[in-house]
């Protein structure tokens, strides 16, 4: 009971720093969304924790913690791809900018 009013205590929190963030103008509206849906899920989650049993045996996995840590890797794992991918084109993007600055430069002289 207390690991469940933590969880809904710290969903909610990041709810509202989602809508902060949107406010400062940080993130769009896309991502505040996607966000507040994912915490209002983990909320129903901490509210009715048989529910991912249900899902886990629809899917064919044992227990719903097991289906909840697999989905949360899996998802782990896709962000670093994805983050991998963007630091790798920001890198790439980098070296051209200062590229064309050294060669403006030298031109100059």
């Amino acid at each position: 009971m207390i690991f469940q009013f933590f969880l809904i205590a710290f969903s909610v929190y990041a709810i509202a720093r989602s809508m902060k963030q949107y406010a400062q103008k940080r993130v769009s509206k896309y991502w505040v969304a996607v966000w507040s849906v994912l915490w209002i899920v983990v909320i129903g989650v901490a509210l009715m924790p048989q529910i991912t049993d249900h899902i886990a045996r629809y899917v064919g996995v044992g227990r719903g913690a097991d289906l909840l840590v697999y989905l949360a890797v899996t998802f782990l794992l896709y962000a670093v791809l994805r983050m991998m991918i963007r630091q790798q084109k920001m890198s790439e993007e980098i070296t051209e900018l200062v590229r064309k600055i050294a060669i403006d430069h030298a031109e100059k002289r």
